[in-house]
């Protein structure tokens, strides 16, 4: 046994005796060579906490990928993580990688969440992150925003929209910027980390003023609207708004495939002559699919229903064909992961509210003002014209209103009572021009929806809807206007 001990010894002496030997008689050699191995030490790891803060590193977890995919094409794509992962200072650095280190041995056990939940909020604070790069208050001005969109008829006809999105009061008055939301002060109460339902708001303005609202949701006696607003505002669910309420996906934002699929048309790399490719396309793209490979016998599939339906089409132009469906494998592959359960639906985007409840969360016409403790019948505002100006769509790009709009349009009912203006004007319709092109007028006027008769049709508005036009409820009410009723409680 002592001899099995020794052998290992005697090879140590061997290989390391005579070097430290021969820096034991030279001192500065011995300090110079201890310096050198510090020294590429530090730097190594400097160089590895530098990689260990960029998408190539982070990408290397397979549960990343969609949100890799999505930071590449998103406007912060030059971006390093850490610039928005990684609070100030040494605090959010340890912080950072502590919570690193809980995540490998997640992986590693394979204990991970499927899918991954969003990490907003438990990110550092906004004037952390977004407040090194934006300013909202000097982030002013009118943006106008333009984007094609197909409809899922055999031509898939392009329409064009195009709103001016109010960033400041210069063209409406009446409102003073989108941005206002993170420069007042303004909280909430919303019990989910991801705030999908905000239950409880107060505001306080420049002036000292202070007001609340509260979702009729969660009063059931007006008379209680005060104490439950003080419930809510004292529990420990409450935040104040912050940039993320509303970017909240803004480096790794999911498209859906509805605009996945209109981004793709819109530039050719699917082919728009193919009959009914937005709705064929949008079919197997919404599909709930176990893995990948069913995606793929699914988009595989449309090759035989064009085969099937289109014939001519199938001989004549196979190669535009098999490139839309590779295409169509390819956006699947960048909006839905089912091994890790995650879909566009998974993570909703909050900047806007065509996609999600988004604005609506609030501006939903169901959070009311509390007055003297009890509930009021004033909503918090929500006219379109306060954030944009009313979308013109088209198949030509529409005029824009720019400026603010007419005393007649503050009226509720203006979208239902115009034509009693317009009616006596000489020539016809000659203000209205001013401001509003054809398609503009003609983008209501030609889905039937004027002729509906909204007076008493609380509880039979589906059939008075078919009566005249078979577009659906939702071509004008946005669909928390509609969940308010129809949404389905979860059960206790």
């Amino acid at each position: 046994m002592a001899t099995v001990l020794r052998a290992p010894r005697r090879l140590l002496r061997l290989v390391f005796g005579a070097p430290a030997r021969f820096l034991g008689r030279r001192p500065l050699l011995l300090w110079a060579t201890v310096a050198l191995v510090a020294a590429g030490v530090a730097y190594g790891g400097q160089r590895s906490l530098i990689w260990m803060e960029t998408p190539s590193f982070c990408g290397r977890c397979h549960t990343m990928g969609l949100e890799v995919t999505a930071h590449e094409r998103s406007a912060h794509a030059k971006v390093e993580c850490a610039e928005c992962h990684v609070g100030e200072g040494l605090p959010g650095l340890v912080k950072a990688k502590w919570d690193g280190l809980g995540q490998v041995i997640k992986l590693v056990t394979g204990r991970y969440a499927r899918p991954v939940p969003p990490a907003a909020h438990k990110m550092p604070s906004a004037s952390e992150t977004c407040g090194r790069c934006h300013d909202p208050a000097t982030a002013g001005g009118d943006l106008l925003v333009t984007r094609s969109y197909f409809l899922s008829d055999q031509s898939n006809t392009e329409q064009r929209v195009a709103l001016v999105v109010r960033g400041s009061p210069a063209s409406a008055p009446e409102t003073p910027g989108i941005h206002w939301h993170v420069l007042a002060k303004v909280e909430y109460a919303a019990e989910d980390p991801e705030a999908r339902v905000i239950d409880w708001i107060g505001v306080r303005y420049p002036d000292g003023t202070r007001k609340e609202f509260i979702s009729q949701n969660t009063v059931q006696i007006s008379e209680q609207a005060g104490q439950r607003a003080g419930e809510l505002s004292r529990g420990s669910h409450v935040r104040r708004m912050s940039c993320y309420d509303c970017h909240n996906r803004v480096g790794h934002d999911l498209l859906t495939p509805n605009r996945a699929l209109d981004a793709a048309l819109a530039d050719g790399r699917i082919d728009r002559g193919l009959p009914f490719i937005k709705q064929q396309g949008l079919e197997v793209l919404s599909g709930t699919y176990g893995s990948i490979a069913d995606a793929d016998r699914a988009i595989d599939g449309l090759a035989q229903t064009y085969h099937r339906d289109f014939p001519d089409v199938f001989l004549e132009r196979p190669k535009q064909l098999q490139q839309s469906l590779a295409v169509l494998t390819q956006l699947y592959n960048e909006t839905a992961s089912p091994a890790m359960r995650e879909f566009p639906s998974t993570y909703p985007s909050y900047l806007g509210h065509t996609d999600s409840a988004g604005c609506f969360r609030c501006h939903d016409g169901g959070h009311y003002l509390i007055k003297d403790g009890r509930l009021s019948n004033e909503p918090i505002p929500s006219r379109c014209s306060l954030c944009h100006t009313f979308p013109s769509v088209g198949q030509q790009t529409p005029n824009v209103m720019l400026g603010p709009p007419p005393p007649s349009h503050d009226d509720r009912l203006w979208v239902f009572t115009h034509k009693n203006a317009t009616s006596s004007l000489t020539p016809a319709g000659t203000v209205c021009a001013g401001c509003h092109s054809k398609t503009y007028c003609s983008n209501c006027h030609t889905t039937g929806a004027v002729g509906v008769k909204h007076d008493n049709m609380l509880f039979n508005h589906a059939e008075v809807v078919r009566e005249v036009t078979d577009r659906p409820c939702a071509y004008c009410h946005q669909k928390p206007f509609c969940a308010r009723c129809h949404e389905k409680k979860p059960p206790p």
